[in-house]
Parts: structure tokens; sequence; C-alpha cells
């Protein structure tokens, strides 16, 4: 039921309607406006709330209106009940309380928008400036092409989030401009997003057994790679050998759901999934025993011949 106090908020702001409006063609604020004051007496009646906590304020309401306009069907007999439905349905979703709700909460996700807009930047520069270079959520810190990102994305955040808060307000042409250049940013970073690989190892460790994606499951003839042995040229088997691709992260293998594999602990408290061989034990318990090898021969080092001793010369008499 309508309170005098909804009732009078009718006219006023059908007024301010009309008046932002009032640069339209006659006939175009005629089929805008048309039933105006019945529509709002309506939204008025459906709830306490005032048409304002409705609707929002009046330029804004006459901005969808706006907006609306040329998404009537054409055809002059069919322009006008179009855009009375179409009026109505603006205004029923407007006045709805989970679109006041939402319209509320989005401003307070601005703040993550700019930290997030500044993180796709860099990831959509890297990614054309470094065609082929394998991007993961978190750069790895401990190769120069990974600080470098991660200090461009630490850069780019702050510059994002000054810009965010700029304290005046953009003009109308600038806002529509910079809402075109976040939406354009959104979608150029879909593809790279979709390309780009899981989280390096040293960013998806945890104690015990980590599960992690396979940097170096690289399949053979006789299967998947689940352990490494290395070698010294003279055959002697090496332990505790650490390994790192060309960008410097460090090489792990996919984890074998036929054994279990118990890393060395570092200083840091955090297992050392790169140290080879891999201390590896089957479902049943049993260790996994170093494999036979066959050494290739090793060329021989030349060891350089002592010079020949020179005969002693004999005493003269």
């Amino acid at each position: 039921m309508t309170t005098d106090d909804q009732a009078s908020d009718v006219p006023p702001y059908a007024a301010a309607v009309r008046a932002a409006l009032s640069d339209l063609p006659h006939d175009q604020a005629e089929a805008l406006l048309e039933d105006l004051e019945d529509h709002l007496r309506e939204i008025a009646a459906e709830a306490g709330a005032s048409l304002t906590e409705r609707l929002g304020p009046p330029e804004q309401y006459a901005q969808e209106l706006r907006a609306a306009y040329g998404a009537a069907t054409s055809g002059k007999a069919q322009r006008e009940p179009a855009l009375r439905n179409l009026q109505r349905a603006i205004g029923s979703v407007t006045s709805s309380v989970w679109y006041q709700q939402l319209r509320a909460f989005l401003p307070e996700l601005r703040p993550a928008w700019w930290v997030l807009r500044a993180y796709l930047v860099v990831l959509i520069l890297t990614a054309a400036l470094s065609p082929g270079y394998n991007l993961h959520p978190i750069p790895n810190p401990f190769s120069s092409r990974g600080l470098l990102e991660i200090l461009a994305t630490i850069g780019a955040i702050l510059f994002s989030i000054r810009l965010g808060r700029r304290s005046h307000p953009l003009r109308p042409g600038r806002r529509r401009l910079a809402i075109g250049a976040n939406v354009v940013i959104a979608l150029l970073a879909l593809p790279v997003l979709a390309s780009m690989g899981t989280f390096p190892s040293f960013a998806m460790v945890e104690s015990g057994a980590p599960e992690q994606s396979p940097d170096f499951a690289s399949p053979y003839s006789l299967g998947s790679v689940t352990n490494v042995f290395a070698y010294s040229k003279d055959g002697k088997p090496l332990t505790d050998v650490l390994l790192y691709d060309q960008d410097g992260r460090p090489l792990t293998l996919a984890k074998d759901p036929d054994r279990t594999t118990d890393y060395p602990i570092g200083a840091d408290g955090q297992p050392i999934t790169n140290a080879y061989p891999l201390n590896q034990r089957r479902l049943d318990g049993t260790p996994v025993l170093q494999p036979r090898v066959a050494i290739p021969p090793w060329p021989a080092t030349a060891v350089p011949a002592s010079p020949t001793a020179s005969p002693a010369p004999s005493p003269t008499r």
C-alpha cells in the first residue's frame, strides 16, 4: 500500500526524469515517458522504500531508458508497445531487492579488480614479448625472468591502485573509454590464462607427499619417467643431484601411483622434490633399487709424457 510520502515522491521524480531526457526529440521523449507516472506509482506501491532507493537517482533511470531506446523493435506501430514493455522490465529489475544488493556490493570489489587488472596486464605483456615462454600463475623468483615478472607486477599493482583511487570523477567520454579498456584487458587475458602452465613445484610443495603437475614427465618407449639416476663418467652413482631446467625451475617428476616417495627436508622445513635419485618404495613396502646400467666408454684423458732424462756427462780426465 502506498503511503503519502511514497506518493509524494512520484511527481518530483518524474519531473527529474523528464528534465534529464529533455534533449531528445519530442516524439522519442513522448514514447519513452508515456505512462511514466503510472509506472512510478506501481513501483512505489510495491514496497516501503522510496523511488530513489528502488530505481536509483532520476538521472540514472533516465540514462537507462535512453540506452534502452535502441533495443525497441523497428516499426512505428510496434515501437511504443515495445518501449512500454521494456520500460516496465527495466523498472522491475532495478527495483528488485537482489539488484539493489548487487549494486551496493559491486563497489566493494573495485580494489580487488585494481590488483587483478595489473596482474593480467603483466601476463599479457609477458606472453606478447616472450613467445613460447612457459607462464605460471606464480613466477619463479629464482630465475631472472621470473624475478623481473614479479617486480613488474608489483609496480603495475601500485600504479593500478593509484589510478583507481583518483579523487576526481571521469567525464562520460573518458569513463566509457576506461570501461572499454578494462573489458579489453579481461578479454585478452582469457587465452593467456587458458594456455598458462600449472604452479611450479616450489609453489606447490607441501609437507609429506606433494601433489604437483609433471614438469619433467617425458614419455619414453618403456613408459613415463619415474626416477632419475645420475652417474659420474667413471661409473660411480651420484646421490642428491639437484636438477633444474633452462629457466632455473626445479625439475620434478609426476607422482607415480604405484610408488611412494620420501623427499629430503630442507633447512626451511620444505621437501626438496628435485633431488635425485628419489627414495622410492613400492606399495608393498619394498624399496626401489638402483637399476643396472651400461656406462659408455669414456675417452681416456691423455697423460702428458714426462721429459726424458738426459744422460749424465762422462767425467773428464
